[in-house]
């Protein structure tokens, strides 16, 4: 699962369920996308199949805002770098920061890599006060369920307040 798919399942699983009353905003580099010829993610393919479609009328352009009849707030996708990966609004007043990976096919196995990076993400850009909720979203697999009970347990991270949202190709949702 690339990293644009991580953080935009993750997205789509709070605004179906109305977890949020407020658009979501995913930021997604855009060498994510494409660079040059060669696209790595179909974004609009991906947001289609997903019962989504663009709604601020430029069709020539994968950022924007995207609207479906399964929720009513928007899904706002654009590529601001250093704005965390995906930022949801909760109903209490905090907002979930988040930076997403993606996985990696085969061994070895880079969950462990990754997740350290997005921590490090968090502990390094990521606005910390009350209002924030940091959390890591990666694929769900094995390993990375492994770390996520693992280390959502030490206090370090308890204290700071990191969750772990393990995220499944059925659209599916765990959260440490």
């Amino acid at each position: 699962m690339t990293e644009p798919e991580v953080s935009l399942r993750l997205a789509l699983y709070y605004l179906r369920r109305r977890l949020t009353r407020r658009e979501v905003r995913v930021s997604i580099d855009g060498a994510h996308i494409k660079t040059g010829n060669t696209v790595h993610f179909d974004i609009r393919g991906f947001l289609s199949e997903q019962g989504c479609t663009k709604a601020d009328g430029d069709l020539h352009r994968w950022q924007g805002g995207y609207r479906s009849g399964q929720f009513a707030p928007a899904l706002l996708v654009d590529s601001l770098p250093g704005a965390g990966d995906v930022r949801i609004a909760l109903p209490d007043g905090r907002t979930l920061y988040v930076e997403s990976k993606k996985s990696r096919p085969g061994p070895p196995s880079h969950e462990y890599s990754l997740m350290r990076e997005a921590i490090g993400q968090l502990m390094t850009g990521c606005p910390m006060d009350e209002t924030i909720l940091p959390a890591v979203a990666v694929p769900r697999t094995k390993k990375s369920l492994e770390l996520a009970q693992r280390w959502s347990a030490l206090a370090q991270i308890q204290k700071v307040g990191i969750r772990f949202l393990l995220v499944g190709e059925d659209g599916s949702i765990s959260m440490f």
